[in-house]
C-alpha cells in the first residue's frame, strides 16, 4: 500500500515496506527474470507520447556491477554495487545516457499503429552493430562514473572502519597486554588465579591481535575496487510521438 493510514489493519498482517533487498521482492525479480529474461533481448516497441520529433531511435538497458577483492563463498570476486544503466542511439550512431528510468513515460505500441511502423523496422541503421557502440559508449561515459561513486563512498566508509576497530581491538590488547604480564607477576610470587594464569591472558592478547591483522586485510582487499564489463540486458525501439503522427497522416 501507498496509503499510511492502512499499513495496521485488524485481522491482517501489517504492510512491509518493498525495497531491493528484501527477500519478497529479490525473489519476485529472480522469478520474472528466470521466466522472462528472453524476451528481454527480443526486445519491444515502445511510443515516447512527449517526443514530438520525428527521430527514430533505439534505447538499450544495461547491467554494471563494481567488484571489490574479497571473494564469495564460490571463490568469485563480491558484487558491492550493481546499476542498471539506460544508453539511447539514433540513426547516425550517437550514443546518450537516458538517464535512471526513461521508459517510465513511454507507451507499448498499440495494435492500430503496428501496421504503421513494419516499414521503419527494416531501416539499414537497426542493422548495424548497435550493440558495439552502446558498449564502448557505457565503457567510455558510464562505467568510469559508477566507479568513481563507489570508490570515493567506498573509500569514506573504509577510513572510518579502520579507525574504529583499530581503535577498539588495540585496547582489548593493550588490556589484555597488561593482564598477562600482572598475572605473570603474581604467579611468580606465589599467587594464583583459578579462573584466569597469565598464559589464558596472553593466548585472548594473541588472539586478538591476529583478529586485528585480519580485518586490516579484509579491509584493505574492500578497498581495491574494479569494475566489470557492462553486459546488455535488452532494448527496446523508441518511436516519438511525432514519427507515429507523421506515418498516420501518411496512411
Amino acid at each position: 500500500t501507498f496509503h499510511k493510514e492502512v499499513i495496521h489493519q485488524s485481522g491482517k498482517a501489517t504492510a512491509e515496506f518493498i525495497a531491493p533487498g528484501n527477500p519478497l521482492m529479490d525473489a519476485v525479480t529472480d522469478m520474472v527474470l528466470e521466466n522472462y529474461r528472453g524476451l528481454l533481448r527480443q526486445g519491444a516497441i515502445l511510443v515516447d507520447p512527449l517526443d514530438q520529433s520525428e527521430e527514430l531511435r533505439a534505447l538499450y538497458y544495461l547491467e554494471h556491477s563494481i567488484q571489490d577483492s574479497r571473494s564469495t563463498a564460490g571463490g568469485e570476486r563480491r558484487v558491492i554495487s550493481r546499476q542498471m544503466q539506460f544508453v539511447e542511439i539514433t540513426f547516425q550512431g550517437e550514443a546518450k545516457s537516458a538517464g535512471s528510468a526513461p521508459f517510465l513515460d513511454y507507451q507499448p505500441l498499440t495494435e492500430e499503429f503496428k501496421p504503421l511502423v513494419e516499414s521503419i523496422l527494416s531501416a539499414d541503421w537497426l542493422r548495424g552493430d548497435l550493440e558495439k557502440n552502446i558498449r564502448a559508449y557505457a565503457a567510455q561515459m558510464l562505467v568510469p562514473q559508477h566507479l568513481q561513486e563507489v570508490k570515493a563512498r567506498r573509500e569514506e566508509n573504509i577510513e572510518r572502519t579502520e579507525a574504529a576497530v583499530r581503535d577498539r581491538l588495540t585496547k582489548e590488547i593493550n588490556y589484555w597486554d597488561y593482564r598477562a604480564e600482572e598475572l605473570k607477576a603474581q604467579e611468580q610470587s606465589g599467587r594464583t588465579n583459578a579462573r584466569l594464569n597469565s598464559d589464558l591472558a596472553r593466548r585472548r592478547a594473541d588472539d586478538l591481535q591476529t583478529r586485528l591483522q585480519k580485518r586490516m586485510m579484509e579491509l584493505e582487499q574492500e578497498r581495491h575496487i574494479s569494475a566489470a564489463p557492462p553486459i546488455i540486458m535488452g532494448g527496446a525501439l523508441i518511436v516519438p510521438a511525432g514519427l507515429l503522427n507523421k506515418l498516420q497522416n501518411k496512411a
